[in-house]
Formats: C-alpha cells, sequence, structure tokens
C-alpha cells in the first residue's frame, strides 16, 4: 500500500526538517511535546518520500493534526480552529485532485500516471484544488487568514518549525504535483500566470502589513507569507531556472525564518515582552543576539554579501530571461518596502533607548546553537553560492531540466549575469573593517549622554508613543495604496463565510431530527422537484 522512493528533491526538504529540528534539540522543551515532534517529523518524511498519492495524503493528514495538538497546547481555541479548518480544507480539495487523477489514470504512483489520459476540460479544475492546498498550507492572499494568529500565539520555538519548515510542505506539494506527477509539457495554462501574480500580490500585501505590526511574531508571520510569495511567484513561472530559484530562496528562507524566530523566542525568554513598544536598547546587554539578528536581517533583506543575495540574483534575472517584465518590477517594489520592518526588527528591539529596564533572566546557551547554525549556513552560501546550485542540480535533473552549470563554488551564473561570491565577500569584509576602524576613532571624541531620556520639548511633554520601533509604518498610510491595504482586510469575508456555514448546519440538523413534519415537508421537497423536473 505504501511506495516510498529517496529522491534528490526528497532528500533537500527532508534534510531541512532534519537539520530544524536536530538545532531544537538543544532548547528544553514541554515534555509532552516530545512524542507529538517525533510524529510530526515522521508525517513530513513520509510526505517528503513519498511515491504514490494515497502515501503522500496519509503523510499530509498527519502532518496537519500532530501541527494541530502542539499549537492548540498554547493557542487560543478561535486560533486553533482557525489552523485545523483551514488546513482539513486542504486537505480535502487534495483528497478531490488525487481522486480525479485516479479516475482517469487508474494508478495512485508517481511514475506510473500518465496526465495525459485526463480529459482537457477536468486539467483546471484539478489545478485548482492542487492549487488551493498549496495556498492554505503556504498562507497565500486570501487563504492567509489562520497563517498570523497562529505564528503568534503558537509556542515560541514552534512557531519557528512552521515557518521554516511546515510552510515549505506546500513549495514541495507545488513542485512534485506540476513537474513530476502532471509533467510541465501540460502547465502552459493562464492559471499559472493568475497564481504567478497572486504570489506578488501577497508578497506587497503581507510586506505592508508586516511594517504596520507591533508585536513582533505578527511581523515574522508576515514577512513568511511574502516570502513564501516569492518563491511561488517564481516556480509558476515553469522553467528550469525558476525550478532553482524557487529551491534556493527556499533554502535561504528555512534558515533565515528558523535563525529570525529562535531569535525573537530568546528575546522574549528573556524579556517576557513580545511588543515593539515594550522593547529597546537590548544591543548592550545582548551584543551576540544582536550580531545573529543582524546576520538573519540581511538574509531576509537578500542583499550582499549573505546567501540571500543570491536566491534573489536568481529570481531577478530568472524573471528577465523569461521577459516577465512586469512581474519583476512587483517583485523588486516589494523587496524594497521590506526593508522597512527590517530596520524596524533591529532598531525597535537593540537599538534605542531601554524601554524594559527590569531585571531580565539568563537565557540558555541552547537557544544560541540553532541561530549560530543558520548565520554560519547563510554566510557560507554568501561566500560559495555555487554551493547552492551543485546542491540542486541533481534535483533539477531528476525533474528533466538541464542542471546549472559553474566553474568553481564562487561563481553563481545565469544568462544575463554571473556573480562571484569570494569578490563580494571580500570587499564586503574590507568596507566593514574600514567603517569600524573610522567608527571606533569617531567614538572617542564624541560627547557621553548622560541621560538619553533628558530631551527638551519646550517646556512640553509629548502626548504620543516616541518610540521608533512602535510607530514605523503609520506615516505611511498617507500612500493611497498602502492605506488602503493597512486599513482592509479578509477577516469580514472569512467571518461571512463561517456565519452562513453555521447557518447552513443549523438547517441541515434540523432536517436531520426526523420529526414527523419535517419528513413531511422532506416528501413535499421532493414531489415539488420532480414535478418541476416534469414540466420543464
Amino acid at each position: 500500500m505504501f511506495n516510498f522512493a529517496i529522491t534528490p528533491l526528497g532528500n533537500l526538504f527532508f534534510g531541512l526538517t532534519i537539520i530544524a529540528f536536530f538545532s531544537l534539540i538543544f532548547i528544553k522543551q514541554k515534555r509532552e511535546n516530545y512524542l507529538l515532534y517525533v510524529i510530526l517529523f515522521s508525517s513530513l518524511g513520509v510526505i517528503f518520500y513519498a511515491n504514490d498519492l494515497i502515501t503522500l495524503f496519509i503523510g499530509w493528514e498527519i502532518m496537519s493534526w500532530s501541527s494541530y495538538f502542539i499549537i492548540s497546547q498554547d493557542a487560543t481555541l478561535k486560533t486553533a480552529q482557525k489552523y485545523i479548518i483551514f488546513n482539513l480544507g486542504g486537505g480535502f480539495a487534495l483528497l478531490g485532485a488525487i481522486v480525479l487523477i485516479y479516475s482517469f489514470t487508474g494508478t495512485f504512483i508517481y511514475d506510473d500516471i500518465i496526465f495525459n489520459k485526463i480529459p482537457v476540460e477536468l486539467r483546471k479544475p484539478i489545478y485548482i484544488l492542487l492549487f488551493i492546498t498549496i495556498s492554505i498550507k503556504s498562507g497565500l492572499i486570501p487563504f492567509h487568514y489562520w497563517v498570523v494568529d497562529t505564528y503568534q500565539e503558537a509556542d515560541n520555538l514552534f512557531s519557528a518549525i512552521l515557518s521554516a519548515i511546515i510552510s515549505k510542505s506546500g513549495i514541495f506539494l507545488f513542485i512534485i504535483i506540476f513537474t513530476k506527477i502532471v509533467g510541465y509539457k501540460y502547465l502552459y495554462s493562464n492559471i499559472f500566470d493568475i497564481v504567478a501574480w497572486l504570489g506578488v500580490i501577497t508578497s506587497i500585501v503581507a510586506t505592508v502589513k508586516a511594517i504596520s505590526q507591533d508585536d513582533i511574531k505578527r511581523l515574522l508571520a508576515y514577512s513568511s507569507i511574502a516570502q513564501i510569495g516569492y518563491i511561488v511567484t517564481i516556480l509558476s513561472v515553469v522553467h528550469g531556472n525558476s525550478i532553482e530559484a524557487g529551491l534556493y530562496h527556499t533554502i535561504i528562507h528555512t534558515f533565515v525564518k528558523l535563525l529570525l524566530f529562535i531569535n525573537i523566542a530568546s528575546i522574549i525568554y528573556i524579556t517576557g515582552k513580545s511588543r515593539f513598544s515594550e522593547l529597546g536598547g537590548l544591543l548592550y546587554r545582548y551584543p551576540m543576539l544582536f550580531i545573529l539578528l543582524l546576520i538573519g536581517i540581511i538574509g531576509l533583506a537578500g542583499v550582499p554579501p549573505l546567501g540571500g543575495f543570491n536566491s534573489k540574483f536568481l529570481i531577478y534575472t530568472t524573471l528577465l530571461e523569461q521577459k516577465k517584465v512586469f512581474l519583476l518590477v512587483a517583485i523588486m517594489f516589494s523587496s524594497v518596502l521590506a526593508f522597512l520592518y527590517c530596520f524596524k526588527l533591529i532598531y525597535g528591539i537593540y537599538l534605542g533607548d531601554e524601554v524594559n529596564r527590569s531585571e531580565h533572566k539568563s537565557l540558555p546557551k541552547g537557544y544560541y546553537i540553532p541561530q549560530i547554525l543558520s548565520a554560519l549556513i547563510l554566510v557560507i552560501l554568501g561566500a560559495l553560492p555555487a554551493l547552492g546550485t551543485k546542491i540542486l542540480n541533481p534535483i533539477l535533473i531528476s525533474l528533466d531540466f538541464k542542471p546549472t552549470s559553474y566553474s568553481s563554488l564562487f561563481e553563481l551564473n545565469s544568462h544575463f549575469a554571473s556573480l562571484n561570491g569570494g569578490v563580494v565577500m571580500g570587499v564586503f569584509i574590507v568596507i566593514f573593517i574600514l567603517i569600524l576602524t573610522i567608527a571606533l576613532l569617531v567614538s572617542n571624541r564624541t560627547i557621553k549622554v548622560r541621560d538619553k531620556r533628558d530631551i527638551s520639548y519646550c517646556g512640553e511633554v509629548p502626548q504620543t508613543n516616541l518610540h521608533y520601533g512602535y510607530g514605523l509604518g503609520r506615516e505611511l498610510k498617507r500612500i493611497e495604496f498602502i492605506r488602503v491595504i493597512l486599513e482592509n482586510s479578509v477577516s469580514p469575508y472569512w467571518n461571512r463565510v463561517a456565519v452562513i456555514t453555521k447557518d447552513i448546519s443549523a438547517i441541515l440538523i434540523t432536517l436531520y431530527n426526523l420529526t414527523v413534519q419535517n419528513i413531511g415537508l422532506l416528501i413535499l421537497l421532493f414531489f415539488t422537484i420532480l414535478l418541476f423536473i416534469g414540466v420543464r
């Protein structure tokens, strides 16, 4: 019944899973979670190494339910219900697509499925069902309704797993379904153009939402949604280079989010605070945490010299190669906006004046291990960008795409440009040393401020919160389209769906209680329908 196969694609995703879960072993967690983590870990292995659709579906459901039980231990009932209802919906959509595929191909095994047997008019419904599943798990707009609250309220360490690994299961499903099972020969459909734009819109909207957040975990949740939007967009281009770019960004996003979420978990552990308005000035107390967060931010922003620059480089050049100019402009716009919330993370937590001056807990050393590991990987990929290419080439070959050529591990090549990570890293180190030297020389001549709060306001005390991390993003409401994004939400629409569902459920419950009166009404309705059909 169960069919498994070891593949380069499965090895990549399960390798990322092993690193993420293993790195959390050094941090003390709730004992009752151990078994659930083992079940979740095993279900991800089932998904990534499944060789038939039924095995994939079983792993998918176990992943959803084990995650739900972990989330429900810390989240409110409403948030836990959001998670499981949306993910059950995604599971049913996946099951519907599997049933349709099996109905016309007669097999569940990946290699035996001949997608060409499915009538053309039924292929789009299959695509739509699969995209619903992928969109829900990846948190694409408007299916992101469960993501932000879940990331915020879940255990701080499990939020890292949700962002770094669980969200990638949707990306894995995208690749395995539309390249291995469906076959990219049948993918030239306008549905993929729609999905590409859905990914871009997701990245822009989520980025704007992230800028306005006061809660750190909510900001990172929106950031995760935006980054997944990039990946979905580039994968929807359906090309060998787009697969490489999407997978490269998947690797980067995994380690960036693992680093950032655990960094924030560290801050919450030692301060008990999770809002920018309640934090600030922690640089001098925790310089190591600041340096690690800075590395994560550089990787997230996609600027030299870290690995995030390499994945953005591949995304941009692939879109240029495929002449997707408008998609490129939109993604670059979203990337520029992302600098605002990246700076908010740095300044709102570590720079500025210290808002919370109470005594802090000492941070267990185990919190540093996954952060240092992730930071090292980002630095290594920055200096040796072709190392990622070397990892991804076997995957491209297994999916019948051409591998990417490279002359050394320092070079990353595309049809439009090439990048030498060693040179970039060397230049960056030289510039950093020069700036640091100048800063140290200048610091000896600066005037030391005795009291950072001693500021003159012409005799008046300001009535507003002047904390930079708290206020950043609020002035952007003056820009009309940003104001529209910030002042609108999908919540009313999903709440309306919930009301309609409850009403329908109430009607069904009433009919299910088969009193004599209800039976009479059903008989009358049945004969009315028959009469209507007969008259027509």
